[in-house]
């Protein structure tokens, strides 16, 4: 599957293309809005958790039920659900839960697309169709790599560092498409990243 930075990144577009399309309702960039777009964007991976509590391996449920559509659009709908009967107004409601949704499956997405061999070659393959299809469902191409971390070695590797280049190219690189083309964008991400930079040093 593809590394967290790589799923984090894509998160943060989701996040910037949510401001782009819906500024007015959808969270200003903030440390907290990014973070949780980090968040959302690498949550289906905590089925990694899960087979270590069954006294499995970690792969043990890695790639199924977390990594499908059906379980991101639950999960937008259940955020509709609590927004609802806590208040959120309704349409503020429907453009978060879209944006909750939207963010689970750019994880989904980019793992289906995550394979050994870049090009047309086949993917790694998840239960992208839970409940419907149980089997493991393989892309027709790979677009990006999955990193190795079976021990240290390998999660130091020049693989892993070519594995978040190239994530870093394609996700950064969307970002600062929207950078340039977008002046209200552009405007706001500077705006955040000036912020960023401590008072001492401005």
């Amino acid at each position: 599957m593809a590394s967290t930075l790589g799923h984090a990144l894509c998160g943060i577009d989701c996040l910037l293309v949510g401001r782009l399309v819906s500024p007015k309702l959808v969270s200003p960039l903030s440390i907290g809005s990014v973070f949780a777009a980090v968040f959302l964007a690498n949550a289906p991976d905590l089925d990694l958790l899960v087979g270590p509590l069954l006294g499995k391996h970690h792969h043990y449920l890695h790639g199924q039920l977390t990594h499908s559509i059906m379980f991101a659009l639950l999960c937008g709908l259940t955020f509709w659900l609590v927004a609802r009967f806590t208040g959120v107004e309704e349409r503020k409601g429907r453009v978060l839960a879209t944006m909750v949704a939207a963010t689970l499956l750019s994880h989904v997405f980019v793992d289906w697309f995550t394979g050994p061999n870049p090009g047309i070659n086949p993917s790694f393959g998840i239960v992208i169709l839970w409940p419907f299809n149980m089997e493991r469902i393989h892309a027709p191409l790979t677009l990006f790599l999955g990193p190795n971390h079976a021990s240290m070695t390998e999660l130091l590797s020049l693989h892993n560092v070519w594995v978040m280049t190239r994530e870093t190219l394609i996700f950064g690189g969307f970002a600062l498409a929207l950078w340039y083309f977008s002046p209200t964008l552009r405007q706001q991400i500077n705006s955040f990243l000036i912020n960023l930079v401590p008072a001492r040093f401005k």
